[in-house]
């Protein structure tokens, strides 16, 4: 019996090695570092993403939607099943391409503002809202997912060896609470209304995840500049 517990710590001991050998394998990326992103939302069970269920689907339905940062294009994908008729996927940086003024009625970024954000600092993520702000058509909505303040720091423990290093939280002013007001008194969208996909979701298929309760702003761009 003695001789067969040492063997299964043995065991036990070696699969720990190997796990942690593989985490340093593992290859280490400058903008996100989570293969299969979206898939984190659809939990163990395999039902669909519960921000589909908070997602009017009028505001897609024959649009030209721009979705920035949509990682494997999951959540992209099933929008367009439900309201859209076709898709385009393009690899790049987009906040250093450019993009036509007035182009898209919809804009969509889901849990990407924190990576711009340590990566470029305030003046990229100001930058990516002044972007998103000038491709919208006026009536536009941008529906914009923001991470939460205290998920930055786990991301920069978590960097490992990127090629180039994060920001600081520290070095960052610009909060996540505070991206409202920015957008809405420095760029010059209007708020329409802040959805959650946990609290407000309904129906069987909407199973929230733990960790991913997070505000969905939905913001527009006036239809017309005041006089």
């Amino acid at each position: 019996m003695e001789q067969q517990q040492q063997q299964l710590q043995q065991e036990d001991s070696a699969a720990v090695q190997q796990q942690q050998q593989r985490k340093k394998q593992r290859p280490s990326f400058q903008y996100g570092n989570y293969h299969h992103y979206y898939g984190y939302r659809i939990g163990p069970s395999g039902f669909e993403d519960a921000r589909l269920k908070v997602l009017d689907p009028s505001w897609f339905r024959g649009a030209d939607v721009l979705d920035v940062g949509c990682n494997e294009g999951l959540l992209s994908l099933a929008l367009a099943i439900k309201a859209l008729t076709r898709v385009g996927f393009k690899a790049g940086n987009w906040l250093e391409q450019g993009c036509a003024s007035n182009k898209y009625e919809v804009v969509t970024c889901f849990s990407v503002s924190k990576w711009v954000h340590l990566n470029w600092g305030d003046d990229g993520l100001m930058r990516l809202f002044h972007k998103f702000y000038r491709c919208l058509a006026p009536g536009g909505l941008l529906v914009l997912e923001p991470q939460p303040w205290k998920s930055y720091q786990a991301a920069v423990h978590k960097q490992g060896g990127t090629s180039a290093p994060f920001y600081k939280p520290e070095q960052l002013k610009l909060r996540p609470e505070g991206f409202v007001g920015f957008l809405t008194q420095r760029v010059g969208f209007e708020l329409v209304q802040q959805l959650s996909a946990v609290s407000q979701a309904a129906g069987p298929g909407a199973v929230p995840v733990k960790g991913f309760d997070r505000p969905i702003l939905v913001l527009r761009k006036p239809a017309a500049l005041a006089n």
